[in-house]
């Protein structure tokens, strides 16, 4: 009785006066608190075309507590896993990548990429690359405070072998199998290095992750939007109470304490269409020529927004997103080519001739010249030496690109013929004739308005800031004094400047648009999972370009001759689109002395050419840059072309419902006659004379895709088509060539224009449908 009424005693201490304590306790090993995963945003192009998305996975976590705490037993249990995976116990706890972030890595390698062709990717060797250690050491490198939390050690294996380990899971306590979700890049090696990856958290990052927005075995964006964006695509995780058995495993959920937010979806600024086409060009270009490598940018210079990036060769961010093998990780880093820079904001280069828009529009600005002036093009300028300077030995010759010389030239010729002497006196000065020239500090000024030598503020990271030399720069790096050679150079983009394709493009841009120069950016907007929207892109202005309009003018008058009779006449061909643009052929020596011909000069050179259009009024810009492509105007301009006649709907095989003039119903389907008429001209900067004219239907609205002849003396010296908004243009009519010229449509009936130009004129005239 004694016994008995002794156990009753205890079984009400614990019922009754302890019962609330066992309960609390019963129910911290009944109940857990379970993180929640937030899927990751969504990102788009432009047209609403799908490019990145989370693909569902399977992972295999360990919770450190659940092992068993007998030694034996727990290895029986590392070793059957490992049985089941194909991984190793332990390989000693030596990571065989110490740092997934490659692309920061790189810069540490050479500028140049590899073709995507080349890579080795290897599926079975990525397989579990979610644990580079082996199992046993993934867990005791877990941290020792957090116990409970889930230790990754496989991640996206197959359905098969998560269905094994599920039904084996009485004889591995401790293993879960986690349904998660893993980064799909679906455009690959087209959109990578805008897109970029993400990847496990850096070491030397963890500070910038904290909880309760991460966990340390989240992947964050490490290269381009992805990183760049990070804080929007990167959702708000949830948390649920749930109830598990006695080896840890989920029951049953009992309750939401928080739900799970998913990131935001974005939608981008580029066409994936036209960044398929600019890939083939340029890829064609790098093969046709010596290049290596290459970039090719797409704007609208109107508000700043990419409409492509091509930075070729380049890589598949799939692999990081995948898991990248050791192997394949070594090929992308050690290659002299690695491909891992995005060449568009990140490469420097010399820009070449392209860079004299800079010297042409601070003399027209600070009047150091005027549009008429000419000086002589000999082929070469002899700098005399400054302590012996009546001695011609000692005088230092600085070459044009054209040995035989251009003659006389003003600003516009100069532009247009890319004359290297013009620009040396213009910027330099030259002292036999007493002429300063812009001098080397207004040059740093206005280079720095046009954007050089700055970050374009982009909104991807590795972008480059370039390289603006001064006489101070010199002195500090190279210990040496700066010299009117030095100042030569600099006028036509060579010797110190840097600048990246990118930066080259928008100071173009600022110029087509009227001086305005804008942020470029890749983001249109971010909406939320319930597509309200979260932010809208607007243009943004970094600044404007401190020059007369009319002097622009004069600089675009040259761009404009660069097209019609000068550097690239005949390789642009945009019908009834006028083009503003520049070549460029940026000299350097990578290897010397194998960079020089046989009379000691330079023979290696980077390819540029840069183009907006239509001129008047700029809704695109494209820049191409071949490295060591040789000539710009035969390696870079015709790429340029291509990409505007695509865009401008020409040479479309697959679509041709966006260019009317290739449509199966002509345009006399529903027109036979058309009324002609002048509508006015005006005067502008140049030799020869131009017409601007449209064909419109009964409504006003243009016509795309018709025929209209030019014709001098009685000969058809040209047929143009006229563009998407029916516009057509010509800007060759010479008065030295002819003192009377027609202006005629072809396939239709209407009144000729007969034209008696002057020197500087510009007539408008229309072509307009009957009722």
């Amino acid at each position: 009785m004694l016994v008995f009424l002794a156990f009753v005693a205890q079984l009400w201490r614990l019922q009754i006066l302890q019962g609330e304590t066992y309960r609390q306790l019963a129910d911290q090993n009944r109940f857990q608190a379970v993180e929640v995963d937030a899927p990751r945003g969504i990102i788009y192009d432009r047209n609403g075309k799908l490019l990145v998305r989370n693909r569902p996975i399977f992972n295999v976590a360990i919770v450190p507590a659940y092992l068993p705490e007998d030694t034996t037993a727990r290895a029986e249990v590392f070793a059957r896993l490992a049985d089941l995976l194909q991984l190793p116990v332990t390989n000693g706890g030596v990571r065989d990548i110490p740092d997934h972030n490659a692309y920061f890595r790189s810069f540490l390698h050479h500028e140049y990429t590899r073709l995507p062709g080349r890579q080795v990717r290897n599926a079975r060797s990525r397989k579990f690359t979610g644990s580079p250690q082996g199992i046993q050491d993934a867990v005791e490198a877990a941290p020792p405070f957090a116990p409970y939390h889930p230790v990754v050690v496989a991640q996206d294996i197959s359905p098969d072998a998560a269905a094994i380990i599920e039904q084996n899971r009485l004889n591995l306590p401790g293993v879960f199998v986690q349904t998660a979700s893993k980064r799909e890049y679906l455009t690959g090696a087209l959109t990578a290095d805008v897109l970029g990856y993400v990847g496990p958290i850096p070491p030397t990052q963890t500070d910038r992750y904290q909880p309760p927005l991460y966990n340390p075995n989240d992947d964050v964006g490490l290269v381009g939007l992805e990183a760049s964006y990070e804080s929007q695509l990167h959702g708000s995780k949830g948390e649920e109470l749930v109830e598990v058995d006695v080896t840890g495993r989920k029951i049953k959920t009992v309750g939401i304490t928080r739900e799970a937010q998913p990131g935001n979806n974005i939608t981008l600024t580029l066409d994936t269409d036209l960044q398929q086409f600019v890939t083939e060009q340029l890829q064609a270009a790098i093969d046709n020529s010596p290049g290596q490598s290459g970039a090719v940018v797409v704007m609208n210079p109107q508000n700043g927004e990419i409409l492509s990036m091509v930075s070729l060769p380049t890589y598949d961010n799939n692999l990081f997103a995948e898991g990248i093998s050791a192997r394949e990780f070594s090929l992308l880093t050690e290659d002299k080519r690695t491909p891992l820079v995005n060449k568009a904001i990140g490469g420097l280069y010399p820009p070449g001739s392209t860079y004299k828009i800079v010297v042409a529009a601070g003399a027209l600005q600070e009047k150091t010249i005027t549009p008429r002036q000419q000086f002589f093009c000999a082929g070469v300028l002899y700098l005399p030496n400054k302590f012996f300077p009546d001695d011609p030995d000692l005088a230092q010759p600085f070459y044009c690109w054209l040995r035989s010389g251009h003659g006389n030239q003003d600003v516009v010729s100069a532009l247009a013929n890319s004359c290297d002497v013009y620009f040396y006196q213009v910027g330099g000065g030259y002292e036999p004739d007493g002429y300063e020239g812009l001098g080397v500090d207004r040059i740093i000024t206005y280079a720095e308005e046009f954007g050089f030598g700055a970050p374009t503020k982009i909104d991807i990271p590795g972008e480059g800031a370039g390289l603006v030399p001064s006489p101070k720069w010199k002195r500090l790096n190279y210990a040496e004094t700066w010299v009117t050679g030095d100042t030569y150079n600099m006028s036509i983009g060579q010797g110190f400047v840097l600048a990246t394709p990118l930066q080259v493009l928008n100071a173009y841009a600022a110029v087509g648009n009227g001086g305005t120069l804008y942020k470029p950016h890749l983001v249109k907007e971010v909406r939320n999972p319930q597509q309200e929207l979260v932010y809208q892109a607007t243009p943004e202005v970094l600044g404007t370009l401190n020059v007369d309009e009319e002097n622009l003018n004069w600089v675009r008058t040259g761009l404009e001759a660069v097209i019609d009779w000068g550097t690239a006449v005949d390789i642009i061909d945009v019908p009834g689109i006028t083009v503003a643009g520049k070549t460029g052929t940026a000299e350097f020596c990578e290897r010397y002395p194998q960079c020089l011909d046989k009379d000691g000069r330079v023979k290696t050179s980077h390819a540029w050419f840069v183009a907006y259009a239509p001129a008047d009024n700029p809704e695109i810009a494209v820049i191409t840059f071949v490295y060591a492509g040789g000539e710009g105007s035969s390696v870079a301009a015709p790429v340029v072309n291509n990409v505007l006649r695509y865009y401008f709907g020409f040479d479309r095989p697959d679509d041709t419902g966006d260019n009317p003039a290739a449509s199966d119903e002509g345009t006399d389907a529903a027109y036979t006659r058309f009324t002609a008429r002048m509508l006015g001209a005006d005067t502008f900067p140049g030799s020869v004379s131009a017409v601007n004219g449209y064909v419109r239907d009964t409504t006003g609205a243009g016509i795309a895709g018709v025929t209209v002849e030019i014709i001098a003396n009685g000969d058809v010296v040209a047929q143009v088509v006229t563009g998407p908004n029916g516009q057509f243009d010509y800007n060759a009519l010479d008065p030295r060539i002819a003192e009377e010229w027609t202006v005629q449509m072809v396939d239709f009936s209407a009144k000729p224009i007969t034209l008696m130009p002057s020197a500087a004129t510009r007539y408008y005239v229309e072509f307009q449908a009957e009722q």
